[in-house]
Order: C-alpha cells, then structure tokens, then sequence
C-alpha cells in the first residue's frame, strides 16, 4: 500500500472569503476528510482509522484573517515495544495569520516583494482577488503535528525479549540476559 505524504488531491478546506465577517466576529467551518492510504511520519506509517475531522475558525479585522486550526483523527500503528498494531488519537490546534493587504511594493524593498510580519508570527498572503481561503495546507500541517512520535498498546508494556523475540506481555519465555557487557558488570552489585 501507498503511504500518502502529501495533502490527498480530493480534500478540500476552502472558505469563501464572503462568509468572514469584518467585524471581528467569528465564523466557523468543520471538514470531515477521507484518507484513503497511510501517512508516512516520523519514519512509521499511521493506518488511518476513520475520517480526519477538522475544525476552522475565523475571525477578521483590520484586513488580517486569524485561522484556528484543530484537527482530530484515529489511527493504527505498531506498539513501539511489541510492535501489536494499536489505537491512537491525534489531535492538535495551530494558528494562522493570513493578510488581504496588498503585498509591500517592491520599490520599498530593495526590489523583491517582503512579506509581512507580525513580530514573531509570519503572516500569510492572500491575493485580494481571491473568493476563497484555501486552509487545506494548514489542516495537513496542524494533522501532522499531532502524531504522537510512538505508541503503546498499554502503558506497562513489556515489549520484546531481546534474545528470542517472543511478546514479554504474553509470558515469561525463559531466557537469560546474563551477557552483560564486562565494562558494565560492576553496576550489577550496586545496591539501589
């Protein structure tokens, strides 16, 4: 199976820019998007386990949108100790800064167009002929960022036997770990 690394073609997370109040007042979108492959992250594939629900709001004022960003989604991976396929939620919020005020003339900028900024935040722009916001990156970002690094299948998992392989969750299966690296084998009489 394919992994997927890229927003899937088929989602889209538009809002027309029309529906955005300028008044400041909040303005709501939910997308519940399909995936049809697994995401390839952090060097492991998330099996998808139903739909990727994403909610935006946005507020707008002084010609500057402010995109919140939340997702949620159910996955399927390898324990990272057992390697058991497991459960897990991913779900996180990230924020974004988009402007509709023309971008500054490059006469002001020694010839090249600078984007804006607000201190710290970088501050997307948006054409000011567009009819849409398109949020569908932000949405793959905000998911992406809400994978957890790993799993376990539960929280005392004992993972693998490293010399036989066998699952330690299901049995004790008899071998002995007494190969300790000679340099160590003095904190074996430790008393702790």
């Amino acid at each position: 199976m394919n992994s997927v690394k890229a927003p899937p073609g088929d989602w889209d997370c538009k809002v027309l820019l029309s529906r955005i109040p300028k008044n400041g007042e909040p303005c709501h979108e939910t997308f519940e998007l399909a995936l049809d492959a697994p995401i390839e992250h952090w060097g492991q594939e998330y099996a998808p386990d139903g739909l990727v629900i994403a909610d935006a709001r946005f507020a707008s004022a002084n010609e500057r949108i402010l995109a919140v960003v939340s997702v949620r989604a159910a996955f399927r991976l390898p324990c990272s100790r057992c390697l058991r396929e497991t459960g897990v939620e991913a779900a996180g919020e990230l924020k974004y800064l988009f402007s509709l005020r023309p971008a500054r003339d490059s006469r002001d900028t020694g010839g090249e167009s600078a984007p804006e900024e607000d201190g710290d935040v970088d501050v997307i722009q948006v054409d000011s002929f567009q009819a849409e916001l398109d949020v569908t990156q932000c949405v793959w970002e905000a998911l992406l960022l809400s994978l957890p690094e790993g799993a376990l299948c539960k929280p005392g998992c004992k993972g693998l036997c490293p010399i036989c392989g066998r699952d330690r969750n299901e049995g004790d299966c008899g071998c002995r770990d007494d190969d300790l690296d000679p340099r160590l084998a003095v904190l074996r009489d430790l008393d702790v």
